[in-house]
């Protein structure tokens, strides 16, 4: 019987895969599958183009052993595997379990070793087998049976390979393949070769004598530096072709006779697809046996389509009828003088509005102001018709934008998992509606299939959210908070120019000065921003030792140059350096160039990209300017207020995430230490190292510090050694004696991993998730992340979620109480005002009222308020 087999190489597809689609994908659990997506694109392109009679696949299980034991050195410099491809071949191996794809993994073996096996069992059976892999060692097994499929480029591009096309392409016999892969070794794999010897070289001495053994016998007839290579090296030579050589008698159980492709269950395919949210890939696995997934009914029929009058009409009408109407912007991939601005769909219950430029602005402008709406980026669109920037028109005042009444897919995706970093259409009707967006010939077209998606998902959403348990965290934290970012971003913030030029000046002469004193030091000049030049000067030139290695060789990171600098000057000059040339760079240079035409500086808070609930901020990133260094305070000193006659102003919560622990932990003595209006440091200190608060040094209550702050973030013995350059034992009993002293603590935390564990998940006091995929991590350095992770997020994230509940609140009463100062910037714990000077008084006092009482906790919410002539003077 006539039978082909395709045997899989999992672990090279797999990698291929996760670097090949780089798009960020996640299912509901914030599991990552972007190189699942990838692997099942991969197969179901062989799996068209092939049809074999049967799949197996193979993936490698625990340390080569048998090779590392007679070459200790084999594939030691491969760097660890990346956590977000290793938490997904669990997912894989679960998806071709519901395809009936046999798995096999040999303990101590590597997946070349099966394929080269279920070959020769082929072969003996008189099948025919095709082995799907990326590595060039399979290229041996080649034969009239057996023949090797490899990816040419990305993940779909496929080229099959007999012996002939190895002969074409390496002009060596697929029986001389290991000769030739000893004596030129593999880089990759870490097999040493005949040092001299490539892969050219390789294939004229086997064309020569036809194997290695035969090169060995006419070595007389070979001169100079090659035979003396080969002479040297001959043991390594054997032992590289040892190592390279794939094993082909394996013990392991599969019936390849009975084997079968396709032999699934359409209901056992869609469970498992269905629990990742791959729904096009679930498509293309189910047309292998023609059947069409029995998905949620998915209705894109286009409502028909007015312009013009009518369509004006449209949406006076659905905003009276407090119908919710999809909006969706389409802008011209060329912008030109011809162009009439973007397209607009506006999506109704009786008709699909269709408008451009000024008209659907216009209609836009309405639909905020008197209608319900639902789009994937409410701020953005917002931004259309209200500006972020003060000196262009807005068709929308600032309490108009904060009364809007529209649905933001992009923020619900992210509260239903704020592990994935795009939220787009495509994505959203992928993982929520389960299936895709069809393709548009027009930008009308494109806009009016993106307006009705939205409503559809709107619907969808909500269902999602509060079924998930987290709707009140998007309802009622973070949708409101989209009108506040867009009224804070209109507002922007000043900075003083000639103060930043300044600074520049002289920021540009301390560099050119430590350059100069780097390269004296170095006795030679080398481009201080190249980690491979600085490297070769710290590491061979002055011949300090290295500390750790990455894939591009030796690190020198600020960890690497902050040990260094204890023995020799160079590395804290380099450290002053990258300060000096990061913050001229990203700030002093950057800033003046990034005024609007308002003269502002302005901005954009993003709610959609971090994983804790916390905001970001971009273009410029006002959150990253270093304040623990005075030149990154003087960059803060050139932050000012937006109008002559104010005063920058801020408000600042204290130690919020420890009072959190506190609360969420009600250890009953951090409770009261709170209480009690003592410094919390001292507190502890004296409590963890058993003296009177009045004995309790600075330097305890340094130490006490970093314990109370690293416990938060889930710190342990080493983490704490390293910041308090203490031994670890010393740290492991300040560690122990914490716990001892806050025993509900100790409590809490193992409740809250514990708990996570089994959820899979973290929450924060309103409800906010944070899913973990690594707490599932076999790797025990990964899932300690995660256990910290899980520790972290109800502290972190509900202080995130306490600062949005406090701008929301903040913004109102600034509007309804009539103050004419503004909330321009938030950094974490930290709002900040341009105020005028006789209102200072007033708007301290509501901040305060405001911030601290918008969460009623066991201990007291405390915020500090400040005010000065700059930034750096407002602290």
């Amino acid at each position: 019987m006539s039978k082909k087999i395709a045997v899989i190489d999992g672990n090279s597809l797999m990698h291929r895969a996760y670097h090949a689609v780089q798009t960020p994908m996640t299912a509901q659990d914030g599991t990552p599958t972007n190189a699942v997506f990838g692997f099942l694109s991969m197969f179901c392109k062989f799996i068209e183009i092939a049809a074999p009679d049967a799949v197996v696949c193979a993936f490698d299980a625990g340390k080569p052993v048998h090779r590392i034991e007679a070459l200790q050195q084999y594939k030691a410099q491969r760097p660890p595997m990346d956590n977000e491809l290793r938490v997904q071949f669990p997912v894989i191996e679960e998806l071709l379990a519901a395809m009936a794809v046999p798995v096999v993994k040999v303990p101590g073996w590597e997946g070349d070793d099966i394929l080269g096996t279920i070959a020769a069992r082929d072969e003996a059976l008189g099948f025919e087998t095709l082995l799907v892999t990326g590595d060039k060692d399979a290229y041996q097994l080649a034969s009239d049976l057996t023949r090797i499929v490899t990816t040419k480029k990305g993940i779909t591009d496929i080229t099959v390979n007999g012996p002939a096309e190895v002969v074409e392409r390496y002009g060596v016999t697929p029986e001389q393949f290991i000769d030739f892969l000893g004596l030129m070794g593999d880089s990759s794999d870490n097999i040493p070769g005949v040092p001299g010897i490539g892969p050219k070289t390789a294939t004229k001495l086997l064309q020569a004598y036809g194997s290695m053994e035969g090169i060995y016998e006419h070595i007389d007839e070979l001169k100079g530096k090659q035979r003396e290579n080969l002479e040297n090296n001959r043991d390594m030579a054997f032992l590289s072709r040892e190592i390279a050589t794939i094993v082909r008698d394996l013990d392991f159980p599969v019936d390849l006779e009975s084997a079968a492709f396709p032999a699934f269950d359409a209901a056992d395919v869609e469970e498992a697809f269905g629990k990742y949210q791959l729904a096009s890939p679930l498509a293309r696995v189910l047309s292998l046996i023609n059947v069409e997934p029995a998905s949620r009914e998915v209705d894109l029929t286009l409502a028909d389509e007015v312009r013009g009058d009518a369509g004006a009409a449209e949406v006076t009408r659905a905003c009276a009828a407090g119908e919710t109407i999809g909006v969706a912007f389409v802008d011209p991939e060329q912008v030109s003088l011809f162009n009439e601005g973007a397209t607009a769909a506006f999506v109704t219950d009786q008709a699909t509005v269709i408008a451009e430029g000024d008209e659907a602005l216009d209609l836009f402008a309405a639909i905020v102001r008197d209608g319900i709406f639902c789009a994937l980026d409410v701020k953005a669109d917002l931004h259309r018709v209200y500006p972020a920037d003060t000196a262009e028109p807005a068709r929308l005042s600032d309490a108009e934008v904060l009364a809007s009444r529209g649905f933001d897919l992009g923020v619900a995706g992210y509260v239903l998992n704020s592990s994935t970093s795009s939220y787009t259409y495509d994505s959203l009707m992928e993982t929520i509606a389960g299936a895709t967006l069809p393709t548009a010939e027009s930008d009308a077209e494109r806009a009016a299939l993106r307006a009705t998606a939205a409503r559809l998902l709107r619907s969808l959403m909500e269902e999602a959210l509060r079924k998930d348990g987290t709707w009140d965290a998007y309802a009622d934290i973070d949708l409101p908070l989209v009108g506040v970012l867009a009224c804070m971003e209109r507002v922007g913030a000043a900075i003083d120019v000639p103060l930043l030029e300044e600074l520049g000046a002289k920021a540009q002469a301390e560099v050119d000065e430590l350059t100069a004193q780097i390269h004296e030091l170095a006795g030679e000049p080398f481009n201080l921003s190249s980690p491979k030049q600085l490297a070769h000067i710290l590491f061979e030139v002055l011949q300090l030792p290295a500390k750790k290695k990455n894939q591009r060789g030796y690190s020198t990171d600020a960890k690497v140059l902050t040990e260094l600098s204890a023995i020799h000057p160079l590395p804290a000059l380099i450290l002053r350096y990258r300060e000096f040339s990061k913050i001229k760079t990203t700030y002093i240079d950057a800033l003046p160039r990034m005024r609007a035409l308002d003269g502002r500086v302005h901005t954009q808070f993003n709610e959609t990209v971090t994983t804790t609930g916390r905001l970001s901020s971009s273009d410029p990133n006002l959150q990253n300017i270093p304040v623990r260094t005075d030149f990154g305070r003087q960059i803060r000193s050139c932050f000012v207020p937006l109008r002559e006659g104010e005063l920058f102003l801020s408000a600042d919560y204290s130690q919020i995430e420890l009072r959190l622990l506190a609360h969420l932990s009600a250890d009953e003595h951090l409770v009261a230490a709170f209480n009690s209006g003592a410094d919390l440091h001292t507190s502890t200190a004296a409590r963890v190292f058993g003296v009177a608060p009045e004995e309790v040094t600075s330097q305890l209550r340094s130490r006490a510090k970093a314990v109370n702050f690293g416990i938060v973030y889930g710190q342990q013995a080493y983490g704490l050694s390293q910041t308090l350059e203490i031994p670890m034992a010393e740290a492991k009993e300040m560690i122990d004696r914490y716990f001892e002293v806050y025993p509900g603590v100790r409590s809490y935390l193992d409740n809250t991993v514990a708990e996570a564990k089994e959820r899979g998940f973290a929450t924060t006091m309103f409800g906010r998730k944070r899913h973990i995929p690594e707490l599932r991590s076999s790797n025990g350095q990964q899932r300690g992340f995660g256990e910290r992770t899980a520790m972290n997020h109800p502290m972190q994230g509900t202080a995130a979620d306490i600062i949005k509940m406090a701008m929301n609140e903040v913004q109102r009463r600034l509007l309804a109480e009539g103050f004419r100062a503004q909330l321009m910037i938030q950094v974490h714990d930290e709002l900040d005002f341009s105020v005028p000077i006789d209102e200072v008084e007033r708007l301290s006092a509501m901040v305060r009222e405001v911030m601290e009482n918008v969460a009623q906790l066991r201990v007291p919410l405390l915020v500090d308020v400040s005010w000065g002539p700059t930034w750096a003077e407002a602290h």
